[in-house]
Formats: structure tokens, sequence, C-alpha cells
């Protein structure tokens, strides 16, 4: 097989074109915040979910990501990706850029890290978030009351800490390849204590780790058997061993994970799915007062209910699902696709045409793949074609 490379301006023109034309998924701004607490000014790079000026009556859970400038990028692409098939929650996500990362990210001083960078400001960077960062992001952006702590290696040591010191500051907390060792393991003084309390914790934990070895991996399996044998009500955790993974890569490789068991952790159960609508609303109202904050139903809960029904040839309620869910979710292209499963199934093939044009017109402003939703309708006008023959 020949090959032909284009000359070097061809190519150059060619991906400013595509660069041009591209539609970049949501939105970033670089802003700052003057920080009485930590006497500087902290630089944070803010990702608006795809939908946040399409919804403009819908407010969104927040990701405070810590190692800022490290990890936003892939944060935000595994995110977008994930959120496009219901897999992970569209989020607002900040992160905050560093300035003394030792400092602000271990609960205690350690003469041993003083090359590295004075330690122990873990507290003083918490006070900053809980203070001033949350109001400034709450006051300014459409929040939701619940949020999320991610930090990798003393970023990760930095999310267990907030968990057991203030878990009243955060819903979930990430903590990939977290340095539990510091400090001759310190954070262990407390952690038994923590999670056999009888109160309801109502908080989710994900933690991962890599091919790291040594005091990385004897505390992570320290930390690990607490967690599996702890009965504190209302919490929920997951834990991920990947030797395939280096430190430098956990983030990276644990994102997604965190991201789909995070979601996993409030999604109502197939039970729950099958008693139908109602059931469900309940469940997300239950769901409202665990966790503090305005949990609306999910798109795909309600979607799951109308297949459900339609399964069961209940078509006259399976559309009636399908409709909410559009009042619901008017920008979704694939509640429209649904909605026009629940025509054709129903024979009411016109509207069924109908829902299928406007979900792949709603998908070039969603700015989804969109070939399924090409075959669906081009299927179904050549099966009108051939009932009016």
């Amino acid at each position: 097989m020949r090959y032909k490379f284009l000359p070097a301006f061809v190519c150059l023109m060619l991906f400013i074109s595509m660069q041009a034309s591209a539609k970049v998924r949501g939105e970033s701004v670089i802003v700052s915040i003057d920080s009485e607490i930590l006497n500087e000014s902290r630089e944070l790079i803010i990702h608006l979910p795809n939908n946040y000026s399409r919804y403009t009556d819908t407010s969104y859970p927040v990701l405070y990501l810590t190692d800022g400038q490290r990890n936003f990028a892939h944060a935000v692409g595994t995110l977008d990706l994930l959120s496009q098939d219901g897999m992970a929650q569209e989020m607002i996500i900040v992160g905050i850029t560093n300035t003394h990362r030792a400092r602000d990210f271990t609960p205690t001083h350690d003469e041993s890290y003083d090359q590295w960078g004075i330690s122990g400001g873990a507290d003083d960077f918490l006070n900053f978030i809980e203070a001033e960062l949350k109001p400034f992001i709450n006051s300014n952006y459409r929040t939701n009351n619940y949020a999320i702590l991610s930090g990798h290696s003393l970023g990760g040591l930095l999310s267990v800490y907030a968990l057991q010191s203030r878990p009243e500051m955060f819903q979930a907390y990430f903590a990939f390849s977290p340095s539990l060792w510091w400090d001759s393991e310190v954070i262990f003084s407390d952690a038994a204590k923590f999670l056999s309390q009888p109160e309801d914790l109502n908080k989710y934990l994900y933690v991962n780790m890599g091919n790291e070895g040594g005091q990385m991996l004897s505390a992570f399996e320290r930390y690990t058997e607490l967690l599996n044998t702890s009965n504190r009500e209302g919490f929920s955790y997951d834990t991920n061993l990947d030797i395939s993974e280096s430190h430098n890569t956990t983030a990276l490789a644990g994102m997604s994970l965190a991201f789909q068991k995070q979601l996993t952790s409030l999604r109502p159960s197939g039970e729950v799915i099958e008693k139908g609508v109602t059931a469900i609303q309940q469940y997300y109202k239950d769901l409202s007062k665990k966790y503090g904050y305005n949990a609306k139903p999910s798109y795909k809960a309600i979607n799951h209910a109308g297949y459900n029904a339609l399964e069961k040839q209940d078509y006259d309620t399976a559309i009636s699902i399908f409709r909410s869910n559009t009042e619901s979710y008017p920008n979704k292209s694939d509640g429209y696709d649904s909605l026009a499963d629940g025509y054709e199934a129903a024979g009411k093939l016109n509207k069924a045409l109908e829902m299928r044009k406007k979900a792949l017109a709603m998908s070039y402003k969603e700015n989804v793949e969109n070939n399924a939703l090409k075959t669906r309708l081009d299927n179904l006008q050549q099966k009108i074609s051939g009932d009016q023959k």
C-alpha cells in the first residue's frame, strides 16, 4: 500500500480548519481568588459542563480538584466522555493550582520532609476551601450542595484526612495513591474510631493504588482492611489495587472508575426502577435528605422505567414516561430517540418520525455521536415508505 504525505503547509491548513470547526463541549475559565486565610492569591481553573448554559434552571455538583494544573485536563475529558453515556454526572470542576503543595496537603509537620518544603498546613488549606473557596463557587455558579474532594498522592492523603476530620465539608472523596504513610502513618490515629462511630456518615470514598510497593502499599492495605471491617451506617466506598498502573498514572486511570462508582453509590436499585416513576421519585427525595442536596431524578433511571413498561407492551405508560423525560431534559437528544421508540412500538409511526428527526437535530446542538440516530431515522423512513406502498 502506498501512502501519500501532504505538504506541511496543507497539513497546517487542515489542522487550523478542523480546530476552527470543532465544537468543544463545555466551557473553561481561569480566575483568581485572594485568600486571607492563606495570605495569597490562588488561581482556579474552572470547567462548566456541556449543558450548563443550556439548562439555566439546573444546578450541578462540584468536583474540587487538587493539583489542578496537573489533573484538570484529564479529569474534564474523562467526565465529559462518561457523562455522554450516563456513566457519570455532569459536574462543575474546580482545579486548584498549587503554591505550596507539601504545606497544603499534609495534616502534620514532619521534619524529615523539610527538604521538600514546609508541611503541616492541611487545616489551613481546608479552612480556605470551606470559608473562602466554596462560598465563592456557590455564589458565582449554579451548584447543588453536592461536593467532591479529589486528590492524588499527598492530595489523596488530604482527601482521607478531610473525610476523617471534616466529613461535613464534602459528600464524596477521591484518593488516588494516597500517601497514608505520612508522618509514621499518623492518619491511622483516628481512622478506626472514625469508621466505627454509630452516627450515620452518608459519604462516599474511592481509594486506589498502583504498582508502588513499600510504605505506599502497606498503608493502603492497612486502610483497606479498616474499611472492610467498618460498619459505619450510610458510608459506602470502593478500593482498587491495579498493578498495571504506576504512581504517576493512578489518578488518570482511577478518575474514570471513581466517577462511575460515585454515581453508582447514588443510583436507585433495579428493584426501585421496576416499581416505576413514583418509586424513583421517592428514592431521590430520600437521597436529597440523606446527602443534603437537591437530587433530581436521573435521566437514566426514568428512561429505564420507560423501557421496562415498553417490554411489558404497556405502550401508553412507556410513552408517558419517555415524554416526561423530554420535559425534564429538553435538550437531550437521547430522550427524543427513546420517545420515538415508544411511538414506533405503539404503531404511531408518524409521531415516531417526528421524534427521530428532533433527536437528530438536537444531537448537533448537544455535540454527541449521532450515527445511530441517523440509521434509526433512515430505517423508520423506509418502514413508512413500505407501509404506504
